[in-house]
């Protein structure tokens, strides 16, 4: 396996995190979007070494929830530019999520420039470019080799256009249902809406990109991850021993697309 590049895993529940471990990851991502940042959750995060993955979405109401996670000297991946302005004032190590689209060199250097010391490539890059970006040696990078690419976030519950809402989002006995919208060449499009009421619309098959591990990881892609929010926690198992049987060396199958330029969406 290669010794430079990290296995990575996303998570949207804590007790996910062991399984994810035992099956090979060693970095764990906690997708906070859901979560309560209680004094006793943050301590938890902060000693196991976990990296919270804030919102995409920040408004002024979102700060007293989402701020907690921002702390000196601990990981945090931000999904905006004021999350990143945030993180560099108080000295959190700070990643730049997909959402802040990285497509040159010299975003690179800027985002790193602002104080990232990592930056998520965007699922909508080739195999070839993200190699280039990684050869770039601009900023140290990663990229997501399995899971559901979110195609759009809608800051209104879609939700609403099925059921009755009384903005209770928090408790709606809906959000726990799998949910779809039909597009016009008829792809089911998972759709899941968070406790603010944002959902968030994400592609009906899994990006693979398993079987290129080496590729990435020989071009100097810093960590490679495994998204199991997006995915169920037995695929995202199956990817990360496919994961690093790829990083051993051995030829894996793909049990998903490769890029989002075969599904028509853009």
């Amino acid at each position: 396996m290669s010794a430079s590049c990290e296995v990575c895993a996303l998570v949207k529940r804590v007790e996910d995190a062991v399984t994810m471990r035992e099956a090979g990851a060693t970095c764990i991502y906690l997708d906070a979007i859901d979560v309560e940042p209680t004094s006793g959750l943050l301590a938890h995060v902060a000693e196991e070494g976990f990296v919270p993955v804030l919102d995409e979405v920040c408004r002024e109401p979102d700060h007293a929830r989402l701020d907690l996670w921002v702390r000196a000297g601990l990981p945090v991946a931000v999904g905006n530019l004021s999350g990143l302005s945030l993180a560099r004032e108080c000295g959190a190590l700070v990643e730049t999520r997909s959402c802040i689209p990285v497509h040159n060199t010299s975003t690179l250097r800027l985002i790193g420039d602002l104080g990232a010391r990592l930056a998520w490539l965007s699922p909508e890059l080739s195999l070839d470019e993200a190699c280039e970006f990684a050869r770039a040696d601009a900023l140290p990078l990663g990229a997501t080799v399995y899971g559901r690419p979110r195609i759009m976030t809608c800051e209104h519950c879609a939700l609403q256009v099925a059921y009755d809402c009384d903005r209770d989002h928090v408790h709606c006995p809906h959000r726990s249902e799998a949910h779809w919208l039909v597009n016009i060449d008829g792809r089911a499009l998972p759709v899941r809406t968070d406790a603010c009421g944002r959902s968030r619309i994400y592609l009906d098959e899994p990006l693979d990109l398993v079987p290129y591990a080496t590729n990435l990881a020989e071009a100097g892609v810093a960590r490679l991850l495994v998204d199991a929010a997006s995915t169920s926690v037995d695929e995202a198992c199956d990817a990360l021993a496919r994961l690093r049987r790829a990083l051993a060396g051995e030829s894996v199958e793909r049990h998903g697309i490769e890029g989002l330029a075969q599904t028509g969406v853009e």
